[in-house]
């Protein structure tokens, strides 16, 4: 998919966004996250379509690599969280990329994302499909047990001896952040 196909897409399904120009592979990762790996950055162009979400922090972005002169479908991002299509049915399926963010636009889906608060490195990441009453990992169930994991109170061997986390908790709607 190219970038003025999605363009043509978002614009049809009355999606609005922002459109957002990158030099290079490190300043689109900065842009995404800080804390990425930049080191091997490739040089070429990058282009962001973003939809603002009603959390005002974490957006979905359609992100484009210039190839040849013209920018194809990379990824799609909601905040930190990367849904790794990079290639083959979902970066060409345009029906398939507008189900997904209309499924994040109606508060489906949840990202758990965890770092170190003192160097902002990622440790862990997680895509809930709140939607899901049944499934027991990444479903409203899994989503369930993670916030009660997350929620309860640290025992003294953890302050002791465990390293401090940082919960971002997010969707289309809302946004919470826990550091413990």
């Amino acid at each position: 998919m190219t970038l003025s196909q999605a363009k043509d897409l978002l614009t049809t399904n009355s999606i609005p966004f922002q459109e957002c120009e990158f030099a290079s592979e490190a300043d689109f990762l900065y842009h995404i996250s800080p804390s990425l790996y930049t080191k091997n950055a490739k040089e070429h162009k990058y282009y962001a379509l973003i939809v603002q979400s009603n959390n005002g922090k974490k957006h979905i972005e359609l992100e484009f690599e210039e190839k040849n002169g013209e920018y194809v479908f990379w990824d799609l991002w909601f905040g930190d969280f990367s849904f790794e299509y990079f290639s083959g049915d979902a970066s060409e399926n345009g029906s398939y990329l507008i189900e997904e963010i209309q499924e994040i636009m109606q508060g489906k889906h949840t990202v758990i994302m965890v770092t170190n608060p003192q160097t902002k490195r990622w440790i862990a990441d997680a895509q809930f499909d709140r939607s899901d009453p049944e499934d027991d990992w990444f479903g409203e169930i899994g989503f369930q047990r993670m916030m009660k994991r997350i929620r309860k109170k640290r025992t003294i061997w953890g302050r002791l001896f465990g390293s401090k986390r940082s919960y971002e908790i997010y969707d289309w709607n809302t946004y919470e952040r826990i550091v413990k």
